[in-house]
Protein backbone atom coordinates (compact mmCIF):
# COMPACT_ATOMS: atom_id res chain seq x y z
CA UNK A 1 0.00 0.00 0.00
CA UNK A 2 1.53 3.32 -1.01
CA UNK A 3 1.85 6.13 1.52
CA UNK A 4 -0.01 9.40 1.30
CA UNK A 5 0.39 12.48 3.50
CA UNK A 6 -2.24 12.68 6.22
CA UNK A 7 -4.21 15.89 6.88
CA UNK A 8 -3.26 17.89 9.96
CA UNK A 9 -5.07 17.18 13.22
CA UNK A 10 -7.49 20.11 12.89
CA UNK A 11 -8.49 19.07 9.36
CA UNK A 12 -8.90 15.46 10.49
CA UNK A 13 -11.24 16.51 13.28
CA UNK A 14 -13.28 18.77 11.01
CA UNK A 15 -13.47 16.15 8.25
CA UNK A 16 -14.54 13.44 10.70
CA UNK A 17 -17.20 15.57 12.41
CA UNK A 18 -18.71 16.78 9.13
CA UNK A 19 -18.66 13.21 7.78
CA UNK A 20 -20.58 12.10 10.84
CA UNK A 21 -23.07 14.94 10.32
CA UNK A 22 -23.55 14.09 6.66
CA UNK A 23 -24.03 10.43 7.53
CA UNK A 24 -26.58 11.35 10.20
CA UNK A 25 -28.73 13.41 7.83
CA UNK A 26 -28.37 11.07 4.86
CA UNK A 27 -29.35 8.01 6.86
CA UNK A 28 -32.42 9.73 8.20
CA UNK A 29 -33.57 9.69 4.57
CA UNK A 30 -32.55 6.03 4.20
CA UNK A 31 -34.30 5.10 7.42
CA UNK A 32 -37.43 6.74 6.05
CA UNK A 33 -37.42 5.26 2.57
CA UNK A 34 -36.44 1.73 3.64
CA UNK A 35 -39.73 1.59 5.52
CA UNK A 36 -41.85 3.94 3.41
CA UNK A 37 -41.23 2.28 0.04
CA UNK A 38 -42.23 -1.31 0.95
CA UNK A 39 -45.17 -0.03 3.02
CA UNK A 40 -46.28 2.20 0.13
CA UNK A 41 -46.04 -0.67 -2.37
CA UNK A 42 -48.10 -2.91 -0.07
CA UNK A 43 -50.57 -0.05 0.48
CA UNK A 44 -51.01 0.24 -3.30
CA UNK A 45 -51.81 -3.47 -3.52
CA UNK A 46 -48.64 -4.83 -5.15
CA UNK A 47 -47.90 -8.48 -4.34
CA UNK A 48 -44.65 -9.80 -2.86
CA UNK A 49 -43.09 -10.56 -6.24
CA UNK A 50 -43.69 -7.01 -7.51
CA UNK A 51 -42.54 -5.65 -4.16
CA UNK A 52 -39.24 -7.43 -4.75
CA UNK A 53 -38.97 -5.83 -8.19
CA UNK A 54 -39.67 -2.36 -6.79
CA UNK A 55 -37.14 -2.75 -3.99
CA UNK A 56 -34.50 -4.20 -6.35
CA UNK A 57 -34.95 -1.54 -9.05
CA UNK A 58 -32.85 0.99 -7.16
CA UNK A 59 -29.77 -1.20 -7.65
CA UNK A 60 -29.87 -1.64 -11.44
CA UNK A 61 -28.33 1.59 -12.73
CA UNK A 62 -26.41 2.19 -9.54
CA UNK A 63 -24.16 -0.78 -10.31
CA UNK A 64 -22.57 0.97 -13.29
CA UNK A 65 -22.62 4.36 -11.63
CA UNK A 66 -20.44 3.14 -8.76
CA UNK A 67 -17.45 2.81 -11.07
CA UNK A 68 -17.83 6.32 -12.45
CA UNK A 69 -18.36 7.66 -8.93
CA UNK A 70 -15.11 5.99 -7.90
CA UNK A 71 -13.27 7.45 -10.90
CA UNK A 72 -14.59 10.95 -10.15
CA UNK A 73 -13.68 10.59 -6.48
CA UNK A 74 -10.10 9.55 -7.34
CA UNK A 75 -9.68 12.34 -9.89
CA UNK A 76 -11.50 15.32 -8.40
CA UNK A 77 -12.22 14.44 -4.79
CA UNK A 78 -15.01 12.67 -2.97
CA UNK A 79 -16.93 15.80 -2.01
CA UNK A 80 -18.29 16.37 -5.53
CA UNK A 81 -19.68 12.85 -5.62
CA UNK A 82 -21.14 13.23 -2.14
CA UNK A 83 -22.95 16.43 -3.09
CA UNK A 84 -24.42 14.74 -6.17
CA UNK A 85 -25.72 11.88 -4.03
CA UNK A 86 -27.84 14.26 -1.95
CA UNK A 87 -29.20 15.97 -5.07
CA UNK A 88 -30.29 12.68 -6.68
CA UNK A 89 -31.98 11.60 -3.44
CA UNK A 90 -34.03 14.81 -3.59
CA UNK A 91 -34.94 14.06 -7.23
CA UNK A 92 -36.09 10.54 -6.32
CA UNK A 93 -38.49 11.88 -3.70
CA UNK A 94 -40.09 14.15 -6.32
CA UNK A 95 -41.21 11.07 -8.31
CA UNK A 96 -42.65 9.38 -5.22
CA UNK A 97 -44.61 12.51 -4.35
CA UNK A 98 -45.88 12.83 -7.93
CA UNK A 99 -47.50 9.40 -8.40
CA UNK A 100 -47.97 5.86 -7.09
CA UNK A 101 -48.00 4.40 -10.61
CA UNK A 102 -45.68 1.38 -10.91
CA UNK A 103 -43.26 2.92 -13.39
CA UNK A 104 -43.08 6.16 -11.40
CA UNK A 105 -42.05 4.08 -8.40
CA UNK A 106 -39.38 2.42 -10.50
CA UNK A 107 -38.13 5.81 -11.72
CA UNK A 108 -38.06 7.20 -8.20
CA UNK A 109 -36.19 4.12 -7.02
CA UNK A 110 -33.68 4.56 -9.84
CA UNK A 111 -32.75 8.01 -8.54
CA UNK A 112 -32.54 6.61 -5.02
CA UNK A 113 -30.19 3.97 -6.44
CA UNK A 114 -28.03 6.65 -8.07
CA UNK A 115 -27.84 8.38 -4.72
CA UNK A 116 -27.01 5.32 -2.67
CA UNK A 117 -24.35 4.10 -5.11
CA UNK A 118 -22.53 7.44 -5.16
CA UNK A 119 -22.97 8.23 -1.47
CA UNK A 120 -21.33 5.08 -0.15
CA UNK A 121 -18.48 5.13 -2.66
CA UNK A 122 -17.62 8.75 -1.83
CA UNK A 123 -18.11 8.52 1.93
CA UNK A 124 -16.12 5.33 2.39
CA UNK A 125 -13.25 6.66 0.27
CA UNK A 126 -13.23 10.03 2.05
CA UNK A 127 -13.35 8.58 5.55
CA UNK A 128 -10.64 6.02 4.80
CA UNK A 129 -8.19 8.85 4.03
CA UNK A 130 -8.80 10.92 7.19
CA UNK A 131 -6.49 8.75 9.31
CA UNK A 132 -5.89 5.14 8.19
CA UNK A 133 -4.51 4.20 11.62
CA UNK A 134 -7.90 4.98 13.19
CA UNK A 135 -10.04 3.38 10.46
CA UNK A 136 -11.92 0.99 12.78
CA UNK A 137 -12.74 3.82 15.20
CA UNK A 138 -13.76 6.31 12.50
CA UNK A 139 -15.83 3.82 10.51
CA UNK A 140 -17.50 2.68 13.71
CA UNK A 141 -18.44 6.23 14.72
CA UNK A 142 -19.55 7.06 11.20
CA UNK A 143 -21.83 4.04 11.37
CA UNK A 144 -23.08 5.06 14.83
CA UNK A 145 -24.02 8.58 13.72
CA UNK A 146 -25.57 7.20 10.53
CA UNK A 147 -27.46 4.58 12.49
CA UNK A 148 -28.76 7.26 14.86
CA UNK A 149 -30.13 9.03 11.79
CA UNK A 150 -31.55 5.76 10.53
CA UNK A 151 -33.23 5.20 13.90
CA UNK A 152 -34.93 8.59 13.69
CA UNK A 153 -35.96 7.97 10.08
CA UNK A 154 -37.33 4.49 10.77
CA UNK A 155 -39.30 5.72 13.77
CA UNK A 156 -40.64 8.76 11.87
CA UNK A 157 -41.74 6.71 8.85
CA UNK A 158 -44.78 4.99 10.31
CA UNK A 159 -45.78 8.05 12.35
CA UNK A 160 -45.65 10.29 9.28
CA UNK A 161 -47.75 7.86 7.26
CA UNK A 162 -50.46 7.67 9.91
CA UNK A 163 -50.54 11.40 10.66
CA UNK A 164 -49.77 13.05 7.29
CA UNK A 165 -49.92 10.35 4.58
CA UNK A 166 -47.40 9.00 2.11
CA UNK A 167 -47.10 12.12 -0.06
CA UNK A 168 -46.11 14.32 2.87
CA UNK A 169 -43.74 11.65 4.20
CA UNK A 170 -41.83 11.52 0.91
CA UNK A 171 -41.78 15.35 0.72
CA UNK A 172 -40.28 15.56 4.22
CA UNK A 173 -37.65 12.98 3.18
CA UNK A 174 -36.65 15.21 0.28
CA UNK A 175 -36.43 18.24 2.58
CA UNK A 176 -34.09 16.37 4.94
CA UNK A 177 -31.88 15.41 1.98
CA UNK A 178 -31.73 19.08 0.99
CA UNK A 179 -30.64 20.03 4.51
CA UNK A 180 -27.93 17.35 4.39
CA UNK A 181 -26.66 18.67 1.06
CA UNK A 182 -26.31 22.18 2.46
CA UNK A 183 -24.50 20.86 5.53
CA UNK A 184 -21.92 18.77 3.68
CA UNK A 185 -20.83 21.70 1.50
CA UNK A 186 -18.41 22.63 4.31
CA UNK A 187 -16.47 19.34 4.24
CA UNK A 188 -12.73 20.10 3.79
CA UNK A 189 -10.60 18.62 1.00
CA UNK A 190 -8.07 16.07 2.20
CA UNK A 191 -4.60 15.29 0.83
CA UNK A 192 -3.95 16.43 -2.73
CA UNK A 193 -4.59 13.93 -5.50
CA UNK A 194 -1.95 12.83 -8.03
CA UNK A 195 -1.80 14.51 -11.44
CA UNK A 196 -5.20 14.16 -13.13
CA UNK A 197 -5.03 11.97 -16.19
CA UNK A 198 -8.67 11.55 -17.11
CA UNK A 199 -11.05 8.72 -16.28
CA UNK A 200 -9.20 5.93 -18.07
CA UNK A 201 -6.39 5.93 -15.49
CA UNK A 202 -8.53 5.16 -12.42
CA UNK A 203 -10.77 2.80 -14.38
CA UNK A 204 -7.64 0.97 -15.50
CA UNK A 205 -6.96 0.02 -11.88
CA UNK A 206 -9.99 -2.27 -11.76
CA UNK A 207 -8.31 -5.45 -13.11
CA UNK A 208 -5.53 -5.20 -10.53
CA UNK A 209 -8.00 -4.52 -7.73
CA UNK A 210 -10.13 -7.48 -8.81
CA UNK A 211 -7.13 -9.83 -8.85
CA UNK A 212 -6.09 -8.94 -5.31
CA UNK A 213 -7.13 -11.81 -3.07
CA UNK A 214 -7.78 -9.53 -0.10
CA UNK A 215 -10.27 -7.55 -2.16
CA UNK A 216 -12.16 -10.80 -2.59
CA UNK A 217 -12.75 -10.72 1.16
CA UNK A 218 -14.09 -7.18 0.88
CA UNK A 219 -16.36 -8.23 -2.00
CA UNK A 220 -17.74 -11.21 -0.06
CA UNK A 221 -18.28 -9.04 3.01
CA UNK A 222 -20.07 -6.38 0.96
CA UNK A 223 -22.43 -8.94 -0.58
CA UNK A 224 -23.49 -10.56 2.70
CA UNK A 225 -23.75 -7.21 4.50
CA UNK A 226 -25.96 -5.86 1.72
CA UNK A 227 -28.16 -8.94 1.77
CA UNK A 228 -28.61 -8.61 5.53
CA UNK A 229 -29.67 -4.96 5.09
CA UNK A 230 -32.14 -5.52 2.24
CA UNK A 231 -33.92 -8.40 4.00
CA UNK A 232 -35.62 -5.89 6.29
CA UNK A 233 -37.41 -4.26 3.35
CA UNK A 234 -38.38 -7.34 1.38
CA UNK A 235 -39.00 -9.87 4.19
CA UNK A 236 -39.29 -8.37 7.66
CA UNK A 237 -41.64 -5.48 6.87
CA UNK A 238 -44.09 -7.60 4.82
CA UNK A 239 -43.94 -10.31 7.51
CA UNK A 240 -44.82 -7.82 10.26
CA UNK A 241 -47.67 -6.48 8.14
CA UNK A 242 -48.84 -10.07 7.55
CA UNK A 243 -48.96 -10.43 11.35
CA UNK A 244 -51.21 -7.32 11.35
CA UNK A 245 -48.82 -4.85 12.97
CA UNK A 246 -49.73 -1.25 12.05
CA UNK A 247 -47.43 1.09 10.11
CA UNK A 248 -46.25 2.94 13.21
CA UNK A 249 -45.35 -0.32 14.96
CA UNK A 250 -43.52 -1.56 11.87
CA UNK A 251 -41.51 1.68 11.78
CA UNK A 252 -40.87 1.39 15.51
CA UNK A 253 -39.53 -2.14 15.16
CA UNK A 254 -37.19 -0.99 12.42
CA UNK A 255 -36.05 1.79 14.78
CA UNK A 256 -35.30 -0.82 17.45
CA UNK A 257 -33.06 -2.60 14.97
CA UNK A 258 -31.26 0.62 14.16
CA UNK A 259 -30.70 1.23 17.87
CA UNK A 260 -28.55 -1.89 17.85
CA UNK A 261 -26.57 -0.37 14.99
CA UNK A 262 -25.92 2.77 17.02
CA UNK A 263 -24.66 0.74 19.97
CA UNK A 264 -22.25 -1.44 17.98
CA UNK A 265 -20.98 1.54 16.00
CA UNK A 266 -19.82 3.37 19.13
CA UNK A 267 -17.77 0.42 20.39
CA UNK A 268 -16.88 -1.31 17.14
CA UNK A 269 -13.22 -0.27 17.16
CA UNK A 270 -12.77 -1.93 20.57
CA UNK A 271 -14.67 -5.05 19.50
CA UNK A 272 -12.55 -5.43 16.38
CA UNK A 273 -9.35 -4.98 18.38
CA UNK A 274 -10.46 -7.60 20.89
CA UNK A 275 -11.86 -10.26 18.55
CA UNK A 276 -9.90 -9.68 15.36
CA UNK A 277 -11.37 -9.59 11.88
CA UNK A 278 -11.96 -13.32 11.34
CA UNK A 279 -13.96 -13.86 14.53
CA UNK A 280 -15.90 -10.62 14.17
CA UNK A 281 -17.06 -11.70 10.71
CA UNK A 282 -17.86 -15.23 11.83
CA UNK A 283 -19.89 -14.25 14.88
CA UNK A 284 -21.80 -11.59 12.95
CA UNK A 285 -22.75 -14.02 10.16
CA UNK A 286 -23.87 -16.72 12.58
CA UNK A 287 -25.92 -14.30 14.67
CA UNK A 288 -27.68 -12.78 11.63
CA UNK A 289 -28.67 -16.32 10.63
CA UNK A 290 -29.88 -17.28 14.09
CA UNK A 291 -31.88 -14.08 14.58
CA UNK A 292 -33.51 -14.45 11.16
CA UNK A 293 -34.61 -17.95 12.10
CA UNK A 294 -35.80 -16.61 15.45
CA UNK A 295 -37.96 -13.96 13.78
CA UNK A 296 -39.88 -16.63 11.91
CA UNK A 297 -41.01 -18.04 15.27
CA UNK A 298 -40.86 -15.06 17.65
CA UNK A 299 -42.25 -12.10 15.72
CA UNK A 300 -45.76 -12.60 17.05
CA UNK A 301 -45.12 -11.10 20.51
CA UNK A 302 -43.39 -7.88 21.57
CA UNK A 303 -41.46 -9.71 24.31
CA UNK A 304 -39.53 -11.68 21.69
CA UNK A 305 -39.76 -9.35 18.67
CA UNK A 306 -38.05 -6.36 20.33
CA UNK A 307 -34.86 -8.19 21.46
CA UNK A 308 -34.68 -10.05 18.15
CA UNK A 309 -34.81 -6.79 16.19
CA UNK A 310 -32.21 -5.25 18.50
CA UNK A 311 -29.85 -8.17 17.96
CA UNK A 312 -30.47 -8.17 14.23
CA UNK A 313 -29.61 -4.49 13.93
CA UNK A 314 -26.43 -5.00 15.95
CA UNK A 315 -24.99 -7.84 13.91
CA UNK A 316 -26.09 -6.75 10.44
CA UNK A 317 -24.46 -3.39 11.19
CA UNK A 318 -21.23 -5.12 12.20
CA UNK A 319 -21.13 -6.69 8.74
CA UNK A 320 -21.81 -3.27 7.19
CA UNK A 321 -18.82 -1.72 8.98
CA UNK A 322 -16.46 -4.57 8.15
CA UNK A 323 -16.61 -4.49 4.37
CA UNK A 324 -15.25 -0.94 3.79
CA UNK A 325 -12.51 -1.68 6.36
CA UNK A 326 -11.54 -4.73 4.28
CA UNK A 327 -11.56 -2.58 1.13
CA UNK A 328 -9.29 -0.02 2.79
CA UNK A 329 -6.96 -2.73 4.17
CA UNK A 330 -6.16 -4.03 0.70
CA UNK A 331 -6.01 -0.88 -1.46
CA UNK A 332 -3.73 2.14 -1.75
CA UNK A 333 -5.00 5.64 -0.81
CA UNK A 334 -4.67 6.88 -4.40
CA UNK A 335 -6.93 4.06 -5.64
CA UNK A 336 -9.33 4.14 -2.70
CA UNK A 337 -12.27 5.54 -4.65
CA UNK A 338 -12.08 2.79 -7.27
CA UNK A 339 -11.51 0.15 -4.58
CA UNK A 340 -14.66 1.21 -2.76
CA UNK A 341 -16.54 1.37 -6.06
CA UNK A 342 -15.39 -2.16 -6.95
CA UNK A 343 -16.48 -3.50 -3.56
CA UNK A 344 -19.70 -1.54 -3.94
CA UNK A 345 -20.52 -3.53 -7.06
CA UNK A 346 -20.98 -6.58 -4.84
CA UNK A 347 -23.10 -4.58 -2.42
CA UNK A 348 -25.24 -3.38 -5.35
CA UNK A 349 -25.47 -6.89 -6.82
CA UNK A 350 -26.95 -8.16 -3.56
CA UNK A 351 -29.37 -5.21 -3.55
CA UNK A 352 -30.56 -6.43 -6.95
CA UNK A 353 -30.44 -10.21 -6.53
CA UNK A 354 -31.72 -10.58 -2.95
CA UNK A 355 -35.03 -8.68 -3.34
CA UNK A 356 -35.83 -10.41 -6.62
CA UNK A 357 -34.93 -13.84 -5.26
CA UNK A 358 -36.51 -13.50 -1.84
CA UNK A 359 -39.57 -11.74 -3.29
CA UNK A 360 -40.17 -14.51 -5.81
CA UNK A 361 -39.56 -17.20 -3.17
CA UNK A 362 -41.92 -15.51 -0.70
CA UNK A 363 -44.57 -15.27 -3.40
CA UNK A 364 -44.22 -19.00 -4.08
CA UNK A 365 -43.80 -20.56 -0.62
CA UNK A 366 -44.69 -17.80 1.84
CA UNK A 367 -42.76 -15.40 4.05
CA UNK A 368 -42.10 -17.75 6.95
CA UNK A 369 -40.45 -20.40 4.77
CA UNK A 370 -38.40 -17.68 3.07
CA UNK A 371 -37.17 -16.43 6.45
CA UNK A 372 -36.00 -19.98 7.23
CA UNK A 373 -34.15 -20.11 3.91
CA UNK A 374 -32.45 -16.75 4.49
CA UNK A 375 -31.42 -17.71 8.02
CA UNK A 376 -29.95 -21.00 6.81
CA UNK A 377 -27.88 -19.19 4.17
CA UNK A 378 -26.29 -16.93 6.78
CA UNK A 379 -25.60 -19.84 9.11
CA UNK A 380 -23.88 -21.68 6.27
CA UNK A 381 -21.79 -18.59 5.47
CA UNK A 382 -20.78 -18.30 9.12
CA UNK A 383 -19.76 -21.95 9.38
CA UNK A 384 -17.66 -21.74 6.21
CA UNK A 385 -16.17 -18.31 6.87
CA UNK A 386 -13.03 -19.32 8.82
CA UNK A 387 -11.92 -21.39 5.82
CA UNK A 388 -12.81 -18.60 3.39
CA UNK A 389 -10.96 -16.04 5.48
CA UNK A 390 -7.71 -18.00 5.54
CA UNK A 391 -7.93 -18.32 1.76
CA UNK A 392 -8.63 -14.61 1.20
CA UNK A 393 -5.99 -13.46 3.70
CA UNK A 394 -3.19 -16.06 3.84
CA UNK A 395 -1.35 -16.05 7.14
CA UNK A 396 -3.98 -14.00 8.95
CA UNK A 397 -5.05 -14.72 12.50
CA UNK A 398 -6.43 -18.15 13.20
CA UNK A 399 -6.89 -17.91 16.97
CA UNK A 400 -9.47 -16.02 18.98
CA UNK A 401 -8.44 -12.50 20.02
CA UNK A 402 -5.52 -11.87 17.62
CA UNK A 403 -5.66 -9.03 15.15
CA UNK A 404 -5.05 -9.41 11.41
Amino acid sequence: MSAQAQPDQRTQSRAALLSYGASFSYQITLGLIQVLIPLYALHLGYDLTLLGVIVASQAVFGLVLRLFAGAIADQFGERWVLWASFVTMIAGMVFFVASGFFWMLILGQSFVGYSRATYWTATQSYVSRINPERSGEIYGRLNAFGSAGGLIGAFMSGVLVITLGYGAAFAITGAIALAGFLGCLAMPPLAARPVRRGFRAPLGHIPGIARHRGMGLAAFAAFVASMSMIMASVLFIPYLRELEYTEDIVGGMQAVGVAGSVAIGMVFGHVLARLGRQWTYTIALLMVGLVTLGLSAGAGAYATLVPLMLLYGTFRSALGILYPIAGADHSSPNQRGMAMAYVGLYWGTAQLVAPLGFGALAGAVGLEATLWTAGALFLLAGVLFPVLYRWFVPGAEQTFGERA
